[in-house]
């Protein structure tokens, strides 16, 4: 899966699309710590609702392969299914740079 869909970049106004890349870079840290601090106490359901916040973040600028992991991690919390939750949020974590990165060099 890609990290990013580039259509989604284009369609964004170029003039504040480096201010939201920063917002992302500043927040993302956050609402990931939150997403695992949920899991980590066993509060899947709160662990989705952090999750579905971070996944319309990720929509929104594109970066697709996030959005599917708060997708799935999201759907894990409604469903109070803690199976896989820790793989899944350290995927989430490792995939974090890496997307930031890339949304710096598409701006």
């Amino acid at each position: 899966m890609k990290l990013l869909a580039p259509e989604v970049l284009q369609q964004l106004p170029a003039a504040i699309l480096p201010r939201l890349v920063v917002m992302f870079g500043d927040g993302t840290p956050a609402m990931l710590a939150e997403i695992r601090q949920y899991a980590d106490a066993g509060d899947l359901h709160a662990m989705g609702k952090s999750a579905h916040k971070l996944k319309g973040s990720c929509v929104s600028l594109g970066a697709e392969h996030m959005a599917e992991l708060c997708k799935q991690l999201q759907h894990k919390g409604e469903n109070n299914d803690a199976e896989d939750v820790s793989d899944m949020l350290e995927e989430l974590e490792l995939l974090y740079p890496m997307t930031l990165e890339a949304l710096q060099e598409a701006v």
